[in-house]
């Protein structure tokens, strides 16, 4: 058999997926073998061998056209997003592309074996399917690590493939799932849970996503006069970080992190400030992220003194109270949302979890630091009585009922409670972890378990790594100095200009929006003077002509608003984005859930007649907010 395919095949891979072919040159001989031979047509089938057991992948004959009847027979309806599990040689992958060309965005591969994958290299050109934009590879993953690399694969592919989650079909091989049926029963569980955790994400409600918005536009001045952590990046490379959360096990090994002090830099969970106080334990920094007036509580709860010399670390969609009692220096740290790009003041810009605790984590990945040590990072609970370690302020209590609560993996026992939202924060910790360039060391001695880390004591890591005297303070305050008054009058003129530009730009969107409305009721005026009151007299009656030319109409004009403006898509598409997105795949997955082309389109357009409202509103609540903080920040800084 000629190498020449694998040579082509090789050097695309190379260039396009250079992990991948990294990780298939490493890849280690397994209990499987793979022979390819000449089918009856010539082109090459393959069978894998394991012990005295061949199974024949496919066809003797023609695998091409086999593979093509095994797509057909599976009638997917909606096939926007297939998974494909087991590659073979390829043969069923092109069948769903070719099948399905007409409406398919994305191709995911889940491919157990990187030996599989060579043996396919090897025997056919893949240089098409290796160049494809539209396919996803997802080759030789082990099964803890499941959730992490499918969350990345999606977070890396975007609004473009996540819109179109709630279409995903599975074609599985009927042979090849016989050699891996647990792994990829695994990896389909861990795929709905990665894509779960991402529409989680995403919303449907103005109030809810206007909150952080409102919070940052009342915090602009402090983000104005304040350093960013960008400032700090790699400040200390190699220095150990001691990240203190308030799980429940913090009570067992609390006393050791004294012997840490001066040895690492620490940072805390901002419900972990008070109960290190207690304990005479001041760290570098806090993290804050709720967008909650209670954290100020937090902070209040410790002495003013005592905050001085400690930096807090937040994200600017916190309450403007929280910054206004706090009496230490602050730090401004971005998450990835595009209105901090609309301010266009580089503070720097983190990938953020859920959590300040996750906040935490890259606060101390930023700086450089290597390892983390993980305490009191439980992401579950001994029971619904017992949620936060002793002496952690009452408003961090959760209201749990048993009912709420399901079994994960522990640490250090078979199986722990958590709940949505705190195992949410420990999937956060684990794709995180996976990006993490270090060693992360889970020092939490009880609570959930954490794919990626390192499990040890706490007094272990102490002895391993905090051993060398680290002047923390001093750097911090080097790296971190605030901006001149020169600075901040140069940032508020440019500034200035966007916040106007920004607001002619609004008052746009919310005509089209205004627009759109009219459409949609003129045409329930149209149904009303037809007599369409039944829906299936207006599925039998209706001209499906007209209706196609409503539809395209209404489409075309939420793309309008969708792609306005420059200013629109940094400010107002940050806060209609999750609303956005939450209705987009609603839109999509219709052609899922019926068949029937009039029946979809007149459900979008009941779907519109919400669309238009719920952005226009938004949008004036947002021309709002901005022409308040425009009154406020020309009041504090000038004309």
């Amino acid at each position: 058999m000629t190498s020449r395919p694998y040579a082509r095949n090789m050097k695309v891979l190379r260039q396009r997926h250079p992990a991948l072919a990294r990780m298939l040159d490493r890849a280690a001989p397994v209990d499987l073998t793979y022979v390819v031979e000449p089918a009856k047509n010539g082109a090459p089938t393959l069978t894998v061998r394991r012990s005295d057991k061949a199974y024949q992948v496919h066809s003797r004959y023609d695998p091409a056209k086999e593979a093509l009847q095994q797509v057909q027979a599976r009638r997917f309806r909606n096939a926007r997003l297939i998974m494909v599990l087991g590659l073979g040689l390829g043969y069923h992958l092109r069948a769903c592309l070719q099948h399905h060309a007409a409406e398919v965005v994305g191709v995911i591969v889940i491919e157990p074996d990187p030996q599989a994958m060579k043996a396919a290299l090897e025997a056919v050109d893949l240089t098409d399917l290796l160049e494809s934009d539209q396919v996803r590879w997802v080759v030789g993953v082990p099964e803890a690590e499941a959730y992490a690399a499918l969350h990345s694969l999606l977070q890396q592919a975007g609004v473009g493939v996540q819109l179109f989650l709630k279409t995903l079909v599975i074609f599985e091989h009927p042979v090849l799932a016989q050699l891996h049926a647990d792994y990829f029963r695994t990896m389909v569980r861990a795929f709905r849970e990665a894509a779960h955790t991402i529409i989680f994400n995403y919303g449907n409600c103005p109030k809810d996503s206007m909150v952080g918005v409102e919070n940052i536009m009342g915090n602009l001045s402090t983000i104005i006069r304040n350093p960013g952590i960008k400032q700090a990046y790699g400040a200390f490379r190699g220095v150990p970080g001691v990240l203190v959360s308030t799980g429940p096990s913090l009570d067992r090994n609390i006393g050791e992190l004294p012997r840490a002090v001066g040895k690492c830099v620490m940072i805390c969970a901002d419900s972990a400030l008070k109960v290190l106080y207690a304990h005479g334990i001041k760290p570098h920094a806090t993290a804050s992220v709720e967008r909650l007036p209670e954290v100020a509580d937090l902070f209040t709860a410790v002495p003013e003194d005592w905050r001085r010399e400690i930096w807090l670390a937040a994200t600017p969609v916190i309450m403007p109270q929280v910054y206004r009692v706090w009496t230490g220096p602050t730090v401004i740290v971005y998450r990835q949302f595009a209105h901090f790009e609309w301010l266009d003041m580089p503070k720097g810009m983190l990938p953020i979890g859920p959590s300040c605790a996750n906040l935490a984590f890259k606060v101390l990945e930023a700086l450089g630091c290597d390892p983390i040590i993980l305490v009191g990072q439980d992401c579950s609970f001994p029971n619904v009585e017992k949620t936060h370690a002793a002496g952690a302020s009452g408003i961090t209590q959760l209201d749990l009922q048993q009912s709420q609560l399901y079994k994960v993996r522990g640490n250090e026992e078979e199986w722990v409670y958590t709940d949505q939202i705190f195992d949410l924060f420990r999937k956060t910790f684990v794709t995180d972890v996976a990006a993490y360039r270090g060693t992360c060391i889970n020092a939490t001695e009880g609570g959930a378990f954490i794919e990626g880390t390192v499990r040890m004591t706490l007094r272990e890591a102490i002895d391993r790594y905090c051993q060398r005297d680290v002047e923390v303070w001093p750097r911090l305050a080097q790296v971190l100095a605030p901006p001149s008054a020169e600075e901040i009058a140069r940032e508020w003129r440019k500034f200035k200009r966007i916040m106007e530009e920004t607001r002619t730009e609004v008052e746009g969107v919310i005509k089209f929006c205004q627009d759109g409305e009219r459409m949609v009721a003129a045409f329930e005026d149209e149904l009303n003077a037809g007599g369409y009151t039944a829906l299936e007299d207006f599925l039998a009656r209706f001209p499906a002509d007209r209706l196609e030319q409503v539809y395209e109409e209404m489409v075309r004009q939420r793309g309008r608003i969708i792609q306005f403006g420059k200013y629109f898509q940094l400010y107002l598409m940050h806060i209609v984005q999750m609303i956005i997105v939450k209705f987009e795949m609603d839109f999509n997955e219709l052609p899922t859930l019926c068949d029937d082309r009039k029946r979809c389109q007149l459900q979008a357009i009941r779907m519109m007649r919400r669309w238009f409202p719920t952005i226009g509103d938004v949008c004036r609540l947002a021309l709002d907010l901005l022409n308040k903080a425009y009154a406020q920040l020309t009041q504090e800084f000038g004309a």
